[in-house]
């Protein structure tokens, strides 16, 4: 994480974790790394500011069949990543009884301000290697003349990619949101070419390469990929955003208060 030096003095706390997803869950090949960031500011009217952002970095379960792998890693990922969360960063949830709650990314979500997930998440689109092609090729055709029909034709191969249609679904990836898609498929070129995978496995172009987020006080601001960019068999993807502080100290507090006195009360019915 880079920060402008004038922020660098509202930096609180910042830590890492990681998660495994390979092989039994031992292996590195896949999983995610977060990194836990928790800022402050002192504003000149007193009032303080503070912001609890989670960025995630993964990459998931490869092939078109493996939906349902891809959003049990992604169950996996954030259960873990809230488990092993800094106390300063996230108070643990406890059970009534004052037992330690089981961890299932859910409280750590949605404590937080802002929640950043991108990688290679390799999700893909389902639907025939020959239309997938055919419509690239017709978007780039339309994208100056007839740009209306370009979106159209963006629209068609966007109903069927996998990722759209699990955060639809409910399945994984609840209350996350994307910017607006307008590059073509990220996924996969022959390396150092524009074309896409000419081997013997013709893999279907997909937008692997996401960056996801979960946040209310947050506008996009550039979300786009860098065709240019051919030394991998991805292209790499990049996103601008404009985001709010999270609640003021005094806020914070009084949430705390009310916290107590209702867990007080549960206790003594």
């Amino acid at each position: 994480i880079l920060l402008v030096r004038d922020v660098l003095g509202d930096v609180e706390m910042i830590d890492i974790a990681d998660v495994t997803c390979g092989v039994g869950n031992v292996f590195h090949n896949k999983g995610a790394i977060g990194a836990y960031l928790k800022m402050r500011y002192h504003a000149e009217s007193g009032v303080t500011k503070c912001s609890r952002m989670l960025f995630i970095t993964a990459h998931l379960a490869a092939h078109v069949k493996n939906v349902d792998a891809r959003n049990d890693d992604f169950k996996r990922i954030v259960s873990e990543l809230e488990a092993q969360a800094p106390m300063r960063f996230l108070r643990p949830r406890k059970n009534r009884d004052g037992t330690p709650a089981t961890c299932d990314g859910s409280h750590l979500l949605n404590s937080v301000d802002h929640v950043f997930f991108s990688g290679d998440l390799n999700y893909r689109v389902n639907l025939p290697r020959e239309y997938v092609e055919h419509c690239i090729n017709e978007i780039k055709t339309c994208t100056s003349k007839e740009p209306s029909a370009a979106g159209n034709l963006m629209k068609k191969l966007l109903r069927q990619d996998q990722l759209l249609q699990t955060i639809a679904s409910g399945k994984a990836f609840h209350g996350f949101d994307e910017g607006k898609i307008t590059f073509l498929p990220t996924f996969k070129f022959d390396k150092g070419t524009a074309f896409y995978d000419t081997s013997h496995k013709q893999r279907v172009p997909a937008w692997t390469d996401r960056i996801l987020f979960k946040s209310n006080k947050l506008q996009v601001l550039d979300y786009n990929s860098v065709s240019g960019a051919v030394h991998s068999d991805h292209r790499p993807v990049y996103g601008t955003f404009k985001v709010g502080w999270g609640l003021t100290e005094q806020t914070m507090k009084k949430e705390r208060s009310t916290k107590r006195k209702k867990s007080r009360s549960s206790r003594t019915r």
